[in-house]
């Protein structure tokens, strides 16, 4: 819980001097660039959170790694090196990104299906979980899962709607046991 309060904080921050800097967007895009770093990279992760290198190292590393970002983030980033919360990199990151999608409107939702969906019913899909979250720019991602027999599953933030085969067949073995 700390750690989110942490990443909250500072990534408010560098929205606040994104903004201030006229480079929201860059910045935005330095940031998804920033959580797929760190995401896919253990060497990188476990260089964070190592408390036996140097900030030094940590920051001539981390200015490599960056070296293609905006000056908003490469700045950012070296002060969170200098501030020793060089560790909650990735936290941050998705916080801001989260924080942008707020601020812009934009909302992604996950529908899960038995089978792949065509781009008529994706777009469908689209209007419907609009309709369902309120925003009106959503993205949606297709995961096929074919275990949940037919149906569908909307997964959005921390809601799941769940209208698949799967589980109204649970519903009705839950009912002819217990009754």
């Amino acid at each position: 819980m700390a750690s989110s309060r942490i990443a909250s904080r500072y990534s408010k921050s560098l929205i606040e001097l994104a903004i201030a800097g006229s480079k929201l967007e860059e910045v935005k895009n330095d940031m998804e660039a920033v959580s797929i770093i760190c995401t896919d990279s253990k060497d990188l992760d476990n260089l964070l959170k190592n408390p036996i290198v140097t900030a030094e190292a940590k920051k001539a590393i981390l200015s490599k790694v960056f070296a293609n970002t905006n000056d908003i983030t490469k700045s950012f980033i070296l002060y969170l090196v200098d501030k020793k919360r060089e560790d909650e990199l990735l936290l941050v990151a998705h916080s801001f990104i989260a924080s942008y999608n707020e601020m812009k409107g934009i909302a992604s939702a996950t529908v899960i299906s038995a089978i792949p969906l065509n781009e008529t019913t994706i777009s469908n899909m689209k209007k419907f979980v609009e309709s369902l979250v309120g925003k009106s720019d959503i993205t949606i991602t297709n995961e096929v899962d074919p275990t949940i027999i037919g149906g569908i599953i909307i997964k959005h933030e921390d809601k799941l709607l769940d209208k698949s085969v799967s589980k109204e067949l649970r519903e009705i073995r839950k009912q002819l046991i217990y009754n």
